[in-house]
């Protein structure tokens, strides 16, 4: 029978005894042991990675949102001397993809999609659909590639992290390109080269590569001093790339200086056109003049025709035309070297003006080689000599002098090394070495043979004349102080020699065509055979025509060379060279405001 009594015993014995330390201390300390185990996993964890790790996660998390953009320095202008810019860098845009996120971020976007159509009301898919544009069509469209090329690019390297869509857009252009948010295009900014006055100085500046350095010309020499240091900024993107905020400057970027040159901009375009004409009209291989500054060495033009664009990445084929011939290519002077052996003459003390040679009959035998005269040009005096342009009396005094006499000059004034100019690629010219000095060589070489010259070195040698024997190295940089100067020989000999040079311009002259109205002008022609490509002997019909001269000749100013090459037709200096250096002369002169040392002749009426 169920007593109260053991129904009340039933239902203790149900319930559970309670929990007492003194029982079931074990199980506390169990559970507060792994509590404790636990806790001390994740402080070590979180000292780990807050600390020892700390770092190389704020690395990485930065290198998800955050990177290093390059600040293009700007380059330096080139500027003439009359602060007129030669080379100028504008800002242009490059546009490029990272296929490698933008597969990623598409694939993301299509899981996106297909989640999205299994749940159409989830807010939380919508947000997370990007607001990018996908469309490659779009995006070749806009930039002018082909659609099929883009994808196939993007195809063979999906793993790139750099694809260039199109270089040196203008920046208005690469904005709008921007503004429609294609996924994963990012732009960068550089800067183009631009010339104003491409062909007259192309030889002479140069050029810069696609990266802004420059590889040819002044360019490529003053290069370190042009093109300054690129900064750097840390910038947070987006996961679309957008940029988001500029953290810090990393490193401030310095612009580059510019550069003065010595050249002025007029001449230098007067001296492209003037050659330019003169090489067409002769139907010439080209045309190279060079214009210095007689009172301090300064280079007021230097120009080549023909010549190239350097704006047009598609007219830099012809290598030929891109060399600076005035400084690179040497050649044989001809008769211009004539007042150069004067001078010697003179010097050397066994010679006067006045001096009277015997040219009859108009050759000169010296060993097995023959020197001839255009006729027989009798007794000449040394002025004679140089209006007549005689080989045999320039050879006749360089053979009454020992035999190092004139080499030995020409190498003081400056032949057979280089100039001060430093330009890339300069030519030091030739003089044979010192056991080739005998005498058929020596008498060669006093009317222009056996010697090779560059034209800068034969235009420094006349304005040592033109500035009464005295040297100023020449420069392409515009100097601001004194120039500097180093006596050759005496200046009674130089105003001897423009007075000798005189006679050449004028009518009986060998180069008339060189007068210019209001200036007394001193120069001489050159006329020279070419050696055959093979170098065994001159060309029948190959010639250089060459010209120098110096204005006024009271008080020299100006000195300018003209070399024509290969002309056809007629080719004596006088009559290819030294009409383009009077157009050059005369121009520079109004120019420079160089006042006239000779009456204008009256203009004659007409009687009707």
């Amino acid at each position: 029978m169920n007593t109260p009594s053991k129904r009340i015993a039933k239902r203790q014995s149900s319930v559970s005894q309670r929990a007492v330390v003194q029982r079931d201390g074990w199980r506390f300390r169990v559970l507060w042991g792994v509590t404790i185990a636990i806790f001390s996993l994740l402080m070590v964890r979180a000292f780990y990675l807050q600390v020892i790790q700390h770092q190389f996660l704020k690395a990485k998390a930065d290198a998800m949102v955050m990177s290093v953009d390059r600040i293009p320095a700007h380059r330096g202008m080139i500027l003439d001397r009359n602060d007129t810019p030669l080379a100028i860098s504008t800002p242009l845009s490059t546009l490029w993809l990272d296929p490698k996120e933008y597969l990623q971020q598409k694939a993301e976007m299509e899981e996106t999609l297909v989640a999205l159509r299994k749940d159409p009301n989830s807010k939380a898919l919508k947000r997370k659909i990007p607001k990018t544009n996908f469309d490659l069509n779009a995006l070749a469209l806009a930039v002018g590639i082909d659609p099929n090329d883009l994808r196939a690019k993007i195809q063979s390297k999906p793993r790139s992290r750099y694809l260039l869509l199109r270089r040196q857009m203008r920046p208005e252009d690469a904005e709008v390109v921007r503004s429609r948010k294609f996924q994963s295009v990012y732009k960068q900014t550089d800067y183009q080269r631009f010339y104003p006055q491409a062909q007259p100085n192309a030889q002479l500046l140069g050029l810069t590569n696609r990266v802004g350095k420059g590889i040819e010309g002044l360019e490529a020499q003053y290069n370190d001093v042009l093109m300054g240091q690129d900064g750097q900024m840390r910038v947070i993107h987006d996961k679309q790339g957008n940029r988001i905020k500029d953290v810090d400057l990393v490193k401030a970027d310095r612009p580059g200086e510019d550069i003065n040159l010595s050249i002025d901009g007029r001449i230098q375009y007067i001296m492209y056109r003037e050659l330019a004409a003169g090489g067409i009209a002769n139907n010439a291989r080209s045309a190279t003049a060079v214009a210095l500054d007689a009172e301090t060495g300064e280079v007021l033009a230097m120009s080549s025709w023909p010549s190239y664009n350097p704006n047009d990445p598609n007219g830099l084929s012809n290598k030929d035309a891109m060399r600076n011939r005035a400084v690179i290519d040497s050649f044989e002077p001809g008769s211009t070297m004539k007042p150069l052996t004067m001078v010697a003459a003179l010097e050397s003390g066994k010679y006067q003006p006045y001096s009277q040679i015997n040219t009859s009959p108009g050759s000169l035998v010296i060993g097995n080689h023959t020197i001839r005269d255009h006729g027989n040009n009798g007794v000449l005096d040394l002025k004679g000599i140089i209006v007549k342009s005689s080989n045999v009396g320039a050879a006749k005094i360089a053979l009454s002098l020992p035999n190092d006499t004139l080499p030995l000059f020409y190498q003081r004034v400056g032949f057979s090394k280089k100039t001060t100019l430093g330009f890339p690629g300069e030519s030091r010219g030739l003089i044979l070495p010192k056991n080739l000095w005998n005498q058929a060589e020596v008498a060669t070489m006093s009317y222009g043979y056996a010697i090779n010259v560059s034209l800068i070195q034969l235009a420094q040698a006349y304005a040592t004349i033109a500035s009464g024997g005295v040297e100023h190295p020449v420069t392409l940089r515009k100097l601001t102080g004194t120039p500097p100067a180093k006596r050759l020989f005496d200046s009674k000999i130089a105003g001897e020699v423009i007075t000798m040079m005189e006679g050449v311009t004028v009518q009986g002259g060998t180069a008339p065509q060189a007068a210019i109205a209001g200036y007394r002008v001193a120069g001489k022609t050159g006329t020279a055979h070419k050696v055959n490509p093979d170098g065994r002997g001159y060309s029948a019909n190959q010639y250089r025509g060459v010209f120098v001269g110096m204005a006024p000749a009271s008080h020299p100013r100006i000195v300018i060379a003209v070399v024509v090459e290969n002309p056809v037709g007629q080719y004596y200096g006088g009559l290819v060279a030294a009409p383009i250096f009077q157009k050059i002369m005369s121009e520079s002169l109004r120019l420079m405001n160089v006042p006239m040392d000779k009456a204008l002749e009256p203009t004659k009426t007409i009687k009707r």
